[in-house]
């Protein structure tokens, strides 16, 4: 994270005249967006994004009505393990777009907003990989691990706890459904969801 922090502070002065500098500056509002990708595998540096979510989040209310999602066209390198897993076969991407597209149109739904997700650094990793040839930088936003909030709001209550991290643990001990697990839209909602009822508990 602080490599990242640092890496965010050296993009910014590189681009303080861009047409991307909006991006670096500080956001201002009510605003944040969960953000889900599925990939062809966890590897980072060779496997590819097939499917990306996001959905703002408004205060405590989830936007649902105003979600973004995008199937990219990787098709090529679906496995028979990635479809048992996210259950995206070759014909469901016949309209899907290319990975530049996808990102493009992410970066302007999301604008500066902060980010939130649950086990966020991976994806993140993946866009980066192709926002940096696109743009020539990392995205820039601020981002939240659920898992990390949830810690601390069981932390804060119990302080001897030791909570466990894993997605469904989280879900169940908050009551929280499985929307659509392990499809981008559904994991984005579900994090939106879990964030949502944790602040209110606070």
């Amino acid at each position: 994270m602080l490599a990242r922090t640092l890496m965010r502070l050296a993009d910014r002065f590189k681009n303080r005249h861009s047409d991307y500098k909006h991006l670096f500056e500080p956001y201002v509002g009510s605003e944040m967006v969960s953000i889900d990708c599925e990939t062809t595998g966890l590897d980072p540096k060779t496997d590819e994004v097939i499917s990306i979510a996001a959905v703002k989040i408004n205060g405590r209310q989830i936007m649902t009505g105003d979600a973004f999602e995008a199937m990219i066209d990787h098709r090529e390198r679906l496995s028979e393990d990635s479809i048992v897993i996210h259950r995206i076969r070759k014909q469901d991407l016949d309209n899907a777009v290319d990975i530049e597209t996808a990102v493009m149109a992410l970066i302007e739904f999301v604008g500066n907003r902060p980010l939130i997700g649950y086990n966020i650094q991976f994806d993140l990793k993946f866009l980066d990989r192709y926002t940096k040839p696109l743009l020539g930088f990392s995205l820039p936003n601020s981002a939240i691990e659920l898992a990390d909030v949830y810690r601390k709001a069981v932390v804060r209550k119990q302080p001897d706890a030791v909570p466990h991290l894993g997605f469904e643990e989280i879900l169940g001990e908050l009551g929280v459904p499985v929307f659509g697990r392990h499809t981008a839209l559904g994991d984005a909602v579900t994090v939106a969801m879990a964030y949502v009822k944790l602040k209110r508990a606070k």
